[in-house]
């Protein structure tokens, strides 16, 4: 295994947490920080593995027998009564609570 890199440090977890809102002790921190180096490790071992001649496409699609595509009818009527009973909205716009409180 090549020599592991440091690269994302326990102020950098800190401020991944702080952007997703998220609290964990400060034991953990060092080991959320080691295992996301380990990840990084391995995604740029995986980018040395040698590529160029290997055709990466999944197969011949056109040999395949494929279902033909159907387009599916929605009844409307069930979308005007939900749209409906929304207390609040604005023309064709609904107005819902806030998802985050800041």
């Amino acid at each position: 295994m090549a020599k592991e890199e440091k690269t994302i440090t326990e102020k950098e977890v800190e401020h991944l947490l702080e952007l997703s809102r998220m609290e964990i002790q400060d034991k953990e921190k060092k080991q959320l920080a080691d295992e996301l180096n380990g990840i990084l490790n391995y995604v740029r071992e995986l980018e040395r593995i040698p590529t160029a001649g290997i055709n990466l496409d999944a197969g011949d699609f056109s040999k395949k027998d494929l279902r033909t595509d159907q387009p599916e009818t929605e009844d409307l009527s069930d979308w005007e009564k939900l749209i409906d009973a929304f207390s609040e909205r604005k023309e064709k716009w609904l107005k819902i609570p806030p998802v985050f409180d800041r």
